[in-house]
Parts: C-alpha cells; structure tokens; sequence
C-alpha cells in the first residue's frame, strides 16, 4: 500500500536534488563566464596602454604602414578604373592577387613577437604568453568618404593563402587559436578621410596557454565550497530521507502490530466471553462434564492471554529476565521440548524430526527462555510454509568450540531484503500466496533476544523456494 507513495516521494526528493544541483551549476557557470571576462584583465589593460604607442602612425606592428601603402598604391588606380567600368571579376581577381602578396610580406616581415616579447618585459609579466595579430577588413575609398570592401573578414576568398584565413580574419603573425572578446587586447580602425585613401580594422589577441585552468584556479575556493555544500546536502538530505522511511516503516509496523494485537487478544477473549455465558445456561451447566469442558476453554485461554500480555510487555519495553542457566544435555532438552511441541500441533501435515550428531552435548541454557525462542523459530518455520508435508528437522553437530544447533524447514525461504529483517521488532515477512498470517511480528525478535541474553551467536542461511536455516552456536561446557 505504501510503495507508490514512497516511490513519489523518492522522486520528488530527485527532481529537488537536480533542481537544486542546477542552481549551484547555473551559478557556478556565470561565476566562470563573469571570472572569464576579467581574466587577466590588468595585464590586457598594460599591454593595450603599450601597444598603440608602438604603433603610432603606423599599422599592425612598427614598419608594417610602408608594406601595405607599397601594395595599395600599386594597385588602387587599376582597381577603381575596374570597378567602374563595371568588371567585377577582373576587380575580384585583382584584389584578391594584391591582397595574398601584401599578407604575405606582412607575415613574412612581422616582428610581433619581439613586440609582444617588449611589452612583457616591461609590465614585468612572466607567463607564457599566446597572441594574434590579424586584419580584419580592408576598404578603398575612389571617392572621399565612399569606401568599396577590398578584403572582408569571415569571407573565404580562394585566391588568397588558405592557410592564413579565419573566421575573424587574416592571422598575420602569433600562435593563438582561440580568439574572443575576453582576450582581445587592441581593436583598431586606421582611415583617411581624403580620396584614393584606405580604410584597415586590426586587432591584437593576447592570452596565456591554459586560460580555462588559469580560471579554474581562482574559482577552486568557490568551487570547492559549492561542492562541499552540495554533498552536504546530498548527505544530510539522505539521512532525513533515510530516517523518514524508517519512522514511516516503524509506524506502518505499530499500525500493523496493533491490529494483529486486537485479532490476538480478541480470540481468547472471545471464548472466555463465550464459555461464561454458557456457563449462566442452566442447560449446559446442568451436566457436569460440559462445566468441565467449558472452565477447561476458560482455564486455557486465560492462560494464553496471560503469556501474550506478558510477552508483549517484555518485548515493548525491551526487557529480558534474567536468566536461570543450568548446565544439562542439549540433547535430552530437545527432546522434551519437541514432545510437548508435537502434543500441541494441529497441523496433520506437519513433520517435526531431530537428528542427533553430538559427541559433546553439555551446555548452559535457562530452559524457559530456550523452549519459548525454540518454538518461536519452528512456529515461523510452519507459518511460512507452503510444502506437503511441512518438515521441520531439528539436528545437533559439534565443533571444537560449540555445539551447533539446527532448526531447518522446507518453507517459502527468503530472499537477502528479508533475511535482513526478520529479526526487527513488529516486521512480519509477506506470504508468498498473500494469505492472512496470525501474528505479533515478535517471534523470531524474541527468539534473538533469547540468543543474544544466552551470549550465543546466530546464523541465518535462507533462499527464495528452498526454505530457511536457523544455526544457533552454543558453547560447549566440559563433560
């Protein structure tokens, strides 16, 4: 009955941990994206104060202006009177075959690494250090202020070197291949307002070599602080969970425990009231042998209603009398416990057996508490079973240290979940035929308490089909 609704609540629980975890990414992210563009802010900010100076008056690096007025004179008077007369590929081709040879020369003769290498040494900076010199577009002006696009960034033009085209334009000297606005150190816009003129955009791009580890390091603190807070709440958030499951078993096993307590006590309570009653006929009472019969109904079931109060009592408040050991043979006990058992069974297709292979049989055992955790473990052994005949063998082995008890059965068997339960107050297993099963859900954690008092250990072999194994290790007294 309570399996969806816990199955609702673990999913719940999920969706607030993911809703939760994506938060703390979401934050986590800008954070990176906010430390990102600050990154090596100061030194960007040193190297730009730099590097315009060392360009004054001049394009790209120092000396690289006379390279590209040398191509653009060339070639400016034959591509205006192309692109007048309305011969546009003649135009293209021309002012790609200029433009391949003036970003040849300029590559070929960059100095932007001793630029950069100058700039280092005065800002006094000492990491590694990657960057990019590339023009970005190239425009003619004929006429005053009319400018043609020449080159244009993110266009791939086939007659110009392949090799030296990106998408943000052509890469005339540096190693960086990752260019952004968060490393752009320069962006330049170089014109002249007077005819036969050009317009060139450059820019520089300057980054250390592991910009994203760079980052990461100055983030770990937070980072890290997040994660702990995370698993702080994955951990606390699990054993609230946990907790909640238990409690809610728990009260799930006292509601089930005090109905299964109300059909026990009802029972005998029922044919007390029934016996007394007949007992008030002057009918029934007026023969002998039925006043017999009927306080003999009273007699009995008062004492069962006796031992349940009192095992409920000792049970619920966790208490064991103590013990009254005498030392006696296991096997004569067994005996006498499993005859007065037999007389007592109902059950026709019942098999009880013993089988006896001790050499050393002498223990220290308080008989009351051992008859009741031994009928405890064989009641259950019947109870849960489902077999034609029911057997229950109960044998005897030796060790060199103990004295091995056995209580075996052919029933349903059970599988890891159970067998780790079956010892928990008030836990009742599930019948495999969903029939209704009598019981308090205390039997086998009484059995353990019996064994535990005893100082004995307990083992449980048990598989699903193949019926259960109670072991109980007694140690052996000298003979």
């Amino acid at each position: 009955m309570i399996k969806h609704p816990i199955t609702i609540y673990k999913v719940v629980a999920g969706i607030a941990f993911i809703i939760l975890a994506s938060v703390q990414f979401f934050l986590l992210f800008n954070m990176y994206r906010m430390e990102d563009e600050h990154y090596y802010a100061i030194e960007k900010a040193g190297m730009h104060d730099l590097y315009e100076p060392a360009i004054n008056n001049d394009k790209l690096y120092p000396g690289a202006v006379q390279i590209i007025d040398k191509h653009v004179y060339k070639y400016i008077d034959t591509l205006e009177a192309l692109y007048k007369q309305n011969r546009k590929g003649a135009f293209d081709t021309l002012r790609q075959v200029m433009c391949d040879s003036m970003f040849a020369e300029l590559r070929a003769k960059s100095c932007g690494d001793s630029l950069i290498q100058a700039m280092k040494k005065q800002l006094g900076i000492t990491d590694s250090l990657q960057y990019c010199l590339q023009i970005r577009n190239i425009d003619f002006a004929f006429e005053a202020r009319k400018y043609i696009p020449i080159y244009t960034h993110g266009q791939k033009y086939p007659l110009i070197n392949k090799a030296i085209q990106d998408s943000g334009g052509i890469r005339i000297s540096g190693k960086l291949k990752n260019i952004n606005s968060t490393n752009s150190v320069s962006g330049l816009t170089v014109s002249s307002p007077a005819s036969h003129s050009y317009k060139m955009d450059f820019a520089l791009h300057i980054d250390t070599y592991d910009r994203v580890w760079g980052v990461i390091k100055k983030m770990m603190p937070v980072f890290l602080l997040s994660l702990f807070s995370i698993l702080s709440v994955l951990v606390i958030f699990y054993i609230t969970f946990r907790n909640w499951l238990k409690q809610k078993k728990l009260a799930d096993m006292q509601t089930d425990f005090i109905n299964n307590i109300t059909h026990e006590f009802h029972t005998p309570l029922s044919a007390i009231m029934v016996a007394n009653k007949s007992l008030q006929n002057e009918k029934i009472t007026g023969k002998k042998e039925n006043v017999v019969s009927l306080t003999g109904v009273i007699s009995r079931q008062a004492d069962r209603l006796k031992k349940l109060i009192g095992q409920v009592i000792d049970i619920s408040v966790g208490r064991m009398v103590k013990l009254n050991k005498t030392t006696l043979p296991l096997n004569d006990l067994l005996e006498d416990v499993l005859l007065d058992y037999r007389l007592n069974i109902s059950d026709s297709s019942v098999q009880l057996n013993i089988e006896k292979h001790t050499v050393h049989d002498m223990v220290a055992v308080d008989v009351f508490y051992f008859t009741t955790m031994l009928q405890n473990i064989i009641d259950n052994g019947i109870k849960y079973n489902n077999s034609s005949p029911k057997m229950i063998t109960v044998s005897t082995t030796n060790t060199d240290e103990y004295v091995l008890l056995s209580i075996k059965d052919n029933g349903i068997g059970m599988n890891d979940a159970i067998t780790r339960r079956i010892f928990d107050k008030f836990y009742r297993a599930p019948n495999w035929k969903n029939e209704p099963i009598q019981g308090l859900g205390l039997g086998l954690h009484y059995a353990r308490q019996c064994v535990e008092a005893h100082s004995w250990k307990l083992d449980v072999k048990s598989k699903p089909e193949e019926g259960s194994e109670f072991i109980i290790f007694i140690p052996c007294q000298q003979q």
